[in-house]
């Protein structure tokens, strides 16, 4: 399967989901992100046993380049953090070592900075600074080590730290929810059990290997942590909030436990804050906190519901094969009855009732033949009865284990022998040789062979794939466990994370993106089939690449399967690398970074000669020669201005001189590509006007003031009838289909019904029919992704909030696309319906998630689902007459059209046209309030227009909706996504209507003139010259856009949305951008306000080409944001309250939207590096909401960006 990405495809997890004709869903994830290839390897080790207190932590380092030199001289760059490791022994997960009231245990170290030696090594060591700590830590080395242009390879170690050679663990017997806290104003991961309940624990001494000593006189108590507020008054702080703290002991116990035990322990709790604390006879305490009866406070049932024991499952061997006879040791907590199961994602294959003693069961399974599949599961339940004689509660305990079936008799191995080292531009031969351990070779075994740049692949720490574990090893089990004491059993390793994604058309919002050329070495050869001694070759072009290949290879049949890699190293004798930012803007100045490296064994003297064209211009003279040793590396500083304009500049290198025994080698030939676009975000101006007869017009100033000309384009209009600019519409809309509901379908309805040919007329070049229709079909796939099970749709994706008018919306896109030809799933169409029919006759079922007037909105929705409903001859005449009966809830005319025009379909025309003529009178009561239908007023008349015009209804009423519309759309500087596709599909709608007209323009010599709107498209100059005069007898319509990017900042504005920028170090404090080292990190705070309710702001800060983003969706090679200061983690506590619901890290922005209360800021945080030293444009952060674009800020200007080496 081929997928082709959009350049501005959105960001985040993706996932390919197959039916291969059973009926069972596959799917498989991966990650869609901006980065670029690693050049270099970093290797941080720290010691594998923990270390005592007062000992000295040293970290070994090492880095090389991945062509295979050392990285001799490069500064490695990184901070020493402490923080407290509660869960401290894989081994035993759940349980917490070490006391949680201890303080001062998580802070920021000594900062790091190093140069490696001639073989690339290093040591950073620390002398202790925690000797007093009483409790597990872990010193984190999180360590940069920089290219010559500053550009990071970041990796991150931890040495562990243990106080003691073991320590007491304690485990609730209760789940933990992540809720509010009102002491410390954050959202916290907090164990909850009921008020007036019992809270029970897990007791353990262990060690760091997770080996349970035996100890005796553990010292167990339970505390009431008791708050006692009160209000202090201080002239620098004004009112402030206090308290005092008292420890109450509510309960002792002493505890002593055999080696290999685990205690439990029980205490009477009421309400409030309680911890629990164990005290070893080493002096050595271990406490966890946990609330009694908190409910009110969060958004859950407050359940606190003790949870069931673990049932420990053992197998007597390490897998089995269908026929074998297994033996599974069952050691239950407590003894008592209950049942043994082996289950598969289709149900239980086989159970049977046990009755489990104290010392444990063994029990004998027959694996059955029939039993040939991978996705087996043994458990058990054992419950103990309750004994009212001893006061004893029911007990019960589960256990669950994978069943391994996998046959290693059908596992191939495979040897790749392929050569340690080649040069680029030439073939990578690999040879193949499969064998098993036992039996005969099997017959036609399949290999499928890649190489792919390592620099890549040790991003995501990526792993050769490999089938044999694919389909024998461990599936997922198929089921949640619920049980009627605590809901749904906690799952171990199924995490959840913050999703990062969002709509790529937003980049637009901020300019477009700049073209970024990644050079991706990803060769992939058509599978071979093996000859009968299990032997092939797989041949590969290797291009201009200089690195390491990992060489990946998937071997199979129709029984059997492998895997099998290895690395190949690619260097030319002399490298030439160019490091240099991932784009630039007009006007900066970059000092790049030209490295030579010589991996010949002989001197060499080099010519080297550069030159830039494009978008770019040299500032030095031409480099002397070059004389490097063998293995030696020099640098060359290039540096460079970019000029106004949006494309690229190229950098070109000659490199001549190369000198080698036996060879004649001629010069080298090196290009790199850099996208250039301007520091500020684009401007539009819109100008109209109806010329009388003989009257003349010139192009008015502002389109011209402050605009770069490299950047300034416009589209002229000419009409004889109020017009509206389609080809601007399709323009604005006409991106890609990806992104949230809205703006993917209003994207695509242009698609559905325009062609190419229509397209050429109005000065829009673009793609052919077959790519619009393939585009269609991809954006029709796209929208169904959002499609939940009940048949609504959400706006990222099917598992979100449902959102009642864009699911009419979709389905409306999704009818009209049936009609225009494309396959949309009859099923989707079907659970669509029905959900719309839903909305029509049990309105309860619609969640209106934000809404200034919910009643409005719920007619809204209503309104548009009979519309869609009723053009398919399914909606109910009961139903919309009810709806009617509530018009009064409609605050626009256009539900009230909607409504009018599907009573009329389904046969009550008095009634529809009651509704039509009340709509028509309806004007939007306040443009101010949100109702959840994402539309405005001149996004009600365009569409009230097109269903009209569709409907071939009204004829004086659509000329009077248009003149108005025309006048509306004149006005409006900045047009959403809805009144975009709502424009186009009126001014579609109306584009055959007639109109004569007649003008001399400067555009040429000869007279212009029509009886159908013209357009055309202008160049800077033409628009400088504009010039237009009404040389008919009628009057002549006239329509200018214009847009370009400004040659300077624009002035700061706010309209309800107000934004600022804050450059902060990582230790929180303030940050000046005129002296910024390569190298060095920074956190970027933005704080946005609004006067009123905004659910759709978009945030886009747009980056000086000097500073890179730290992608937290790549976090295992990135910096990481939660590692900084306590100033940073407040921050990042109050970015924890914002309602973010996407975030993007692209190269040359910082995208988020977010929902924005009235009177609540928020908060957003990024983490950025600053890399290649020079001057730098620093645009201000913009917001926006989407579908109100009026309401936008746009901060104030900070100056120059200026990193120094």
């Amino acid at each position: 399967m081929n997928y082709p990405l959009d350049i501005n495809a959105p960001t985040g997890l993706w996932h390919v989901r197959a039916n291969t004709g059973d009926n069972l869903l596959r799917s498989w994830d991966f990650h869609v992100e901006d980065f670029m290839p690693e050049r270099m390897a970093l290797n941080l080790t720290a010691q594998k046993t923990p270390l005592a207190p007062a000992d000295e932590v040293k970290f070994s380092v090492v880095g090389y380049y991945l062509y295979g030199a050392p990285a001799i001289g490069n500064t490695l760059q990184g901070q020493l953090f402490l923080r407290p490791l509660r869960d401290a022994v894989a081994a035993l997960p759940g349980f917490q070592f070490g006391n949680i009231a201890e303080e001062n245990l998580s802070r920021s170290l000594d900062e790091v900075q190093l140069t490696l030696d001639k073989g690339g090594r290093g040591e950073v060591s620390a002398a202790s600074q925690w000797q007093e700590a009483h409790s597990p830590l872990q010193v984190i080395l999180q360590a940069s080590l920089l290219e010559s242009g500053g550009r990071p390879v970041t990796r991150r170690v931890e040495q562990a730290i243990w106080p003691a050679d073991t320590l007491p663990g304690i485990r609730p017997q209760f789940a933990a929810k992540a809720v509010y806290d009102y002491r410390t104003d954050t959202t916290v991961n907090q164990p909850i059990v009921d008020e007036d309940s019992n809270a029970a624990f897990d007791i353990v001494y262990a060690n760091a290997q997770g080996e349970k000593k035996a100890v005796s006189g553990l010292q167990v108590r339970l505390i009431r942590e008791r708050r006692d507020y009160y209000w202090n008054w201080s002239e620098s702080e004004g009112w402030q909030s206090q308290f005092d703290q008292k420890d109450l002991v509510e309960g002792e116990q002493t505890l002593d436990l055999n080696a290999d035990e685990t205690g439990k322990v029980s205490f009477p709790v009421e309400w409030g804050a309680y911890r629990l604390e164990v005290k070893a006879p080493n002096e050595t305490v271990s406490s966890v906190r946990f609330w009694a009866g908190y409910s009110w406070q969060d958004n859950s049932d407050g359940s606190g519901a003790a949870r069931p024991d673990r049932v420990t499952l053992k197998l007597d061997k390490a897998n089995y094969r269908p026929g074998d006879t297994m033996k599974l040791h069952i050691a239950a907590p407590v003894a008592g009855k209950g049942y043994a199961m082996v289950e598969s994602s289709d149900g239980p294959l086989w159970w049977q009732a046990i009755d489990v003693p104290a010392q444990g069961l063994e029990l004998t399974i027959p694996v059955d033949k029939s039993w040939n599949r991978h996705d087996l599961y043994l458990s058990t339940l054992v419950v103990r009865p309750g004994d009212k004689s001893r006061s004893a509660t029911p007990k019960r305990a589960v256990g669950l284990l994978h069943l391994p079936l996998g046959d290693e008799n059908r596992r191939l191995d495979l040897a790749l022998e392929s050569p340690a080292k080649m040069r680029p531009n030439q073939p990578l031969t690999v040879r193949v040789k499969a064998s098993v351990k036992h039996g005969e070779m099997p017959k036609q075994i399949n290999v499928l062979v890649s190489a792919v740049d390592s620099g890549v692949l040790n991003i995501t720490d990526y792993a050769t794939p490999d089938p044999w574990q694919a389909f024998f090893g461990q599936k997922r089990y198929g089921a949640d466990i619920y049980d009627i004491y605590g809901q749904v059993i906690e799952g171990q390793g199924r995490l959840a994370a913050l999703r990062f994604g969002g709509d790529g058309d937003d980049l637009k919002r901020g300019g477009k993106p700049p073209v970024n050329h990644v050079n991706i070495i990803a060769q992939q050869a058509q599978p071979i089939t093996l000859n009968e001694q299990g032997e092939g070759v797989v041949t590969l072009p290797i291009g201009d690449f200089n690195g390491e290949l990992r060489v990946m290879a998937q071997a199979w049949t129709a029984d059997d399967f492998g895997r099998g890699e290895s690395k190949v190293v690619v260097a030319a004798p002399v490298i030439a690398e160019l490091n240099m930012p991932r784009f630039l803007a007009g006007g900066d100045v970059s000092r790049l970074v030209l490295d030579v490296t010589n991996l010949t064994d002989r001197p060499q003297t080099l010519n080297i000669a550069l030159a830039a064209s494009g978008l770019l211009e040299l500032l030095s003279q031409q480099p002397q020669p070059v004389n490097l040793a063998p293995g030696v590396r020099t640098t060359l500083f290039v540096p460079v201005r970019a000029l106004e304009g949006l494309g690229e500049g190229e950098i070109q290198a000659t490199i001549s001189g190369l000198n080698l025994p036996g060879e004649t080698l001629g010069a080298q030939h090196k290009q790199w590509q850099i996208g250039v676009r301007p520091a500020w975000p684009a401007q539009t101006v819109n100008s109209g006007i109806a010329l009388a007869p003989g009257e003349s017009w010139h192009v008015p100033e502002q389109h011209l003031a402050n605009v770069s000309p490299a950047t300034l384009q416009g589209q002229l209009l000419l009409s004889g009838k109020p017009p509206l600019n389609l080809a601007r519409y399709i323009r604005e809309l006409k991106a890609y289909p990806y992104g949230c509901l809205e703006q993917t379908t209003s994207g695509l309805f242009p698609a559905l019904y325009t062609n190419a040919a229509q397209l050429q007329s109005l000065g829009i070049t673009g793609d052919s029919d077959e790519k619009r229709r393939a585009a269609v079909d991809i954006g029709i796939s796209r929208v169904l992704q959002m499609q939940r099970d009940n048949g609504g749709f959400a706006l990222w994706d099917e598992d979100g909030a449902e959102e009642p008018w864009l699911t009419a919306y979709a389905m409306d896109f999704l009818i009209r696309a049936g009609e225009q030809g494309y396959s949309v799933p009859p099923e989707a169409i079907n659970r669509g319906n029905e959900r719309l029919l839903r909305y029509l006759q049990d309105p309860g079922t619609m969640l209106i998630r934000y809404s200034d007037n919910t009643q409005a909105s719920t007619f809204a929705a209503q309104a548009y689902a009979a519309l869609v409903l009723a053009r398919q001859q399914k909606a109910p005449l009961g139903a919309l007459r009810e709806i009617w009966e509530r018009r009064s809830q409609a605050v626009s005319g256009l539900p009230l059209m909607q409504l009018g025009i599907a009573l009329n379909t389904m046969g009550d025309a008095r009634r529809g046209e009651e509704a039509i003529t009340l709509a028509l009178n309806t004007p939007r009561q306040d443009e101010r309030q949100w109702i959840a239908d994402y539309g405005s007023s001149l996004r009600d008349n365009a569409l009230m227009l097109s269903l009209l015009e569709e409907n071939n209804l009204r004829p004086d009423a659509q000329n009077a909706l248009l003149s108005s519309l025309s006048e509306q759309a004149f006005g409006q500087r900045w047009l959403s996504t809805q009144e975009n596709n709502a424009l186009f599909l009126a001014a579609h709608s109306r584009q055959a209507s007639a109109g004569a007209w007649q003008a001399q323009t400067s555009l040429e010599a000869q007279p212009l003139s029509g009886d159908k709107a013209l357009t055309r498209n202008l160049d800077a100059d033409q628009l400088a010259a504009l010039e237009v005069t009404n040389t008919g007898s009628q009057p002549l319509w006239l329509r200018l856009d214009s847009s370009g990017y400004p040659s300077s900042a624009p002035e700061p504005a706010s309209n309800v949305l107000q934004i600022e920028r804050q450059i902060l170090g990582t230790d929180g404090q303030r940050k000046s951008l005129s002296s910024l080292r390569s190298g060095e990190l920074v956190l970027v705070w933005l704080t946005v306000v609004a006067d009123r309710n905004v659910p759709d702001a978009l945030v886009v800060d747009l980056l000086p080409a000097g500073l890179e983003l730290e992608n937290q969706n790549l976090a295992d090679s990135s910096a990481s944001l939660p590692e900084s200061g306590s100033e940073v983690q407040n921050l990042l506590n109050q970015m924890q309250q914002a309602d973010i619901q996407y975030m993007e890290f692209r190269d040359d922005r910082f995208v988020a939207a977010v929902v924005v209360n009235e009177g609540q800021p928020v908060t957003l945080v990024y983490l950025a590096r600053a890399v290649t030293p020079g001057t730098y444009q620093l645009a201000q952060p913009q917001v926006e909401s989407m579908y109100v674009p009026q309401w936008r800020a746009t901060g104030a200007s900070e100056g120059l960006l200026i990193v120094t080496p």
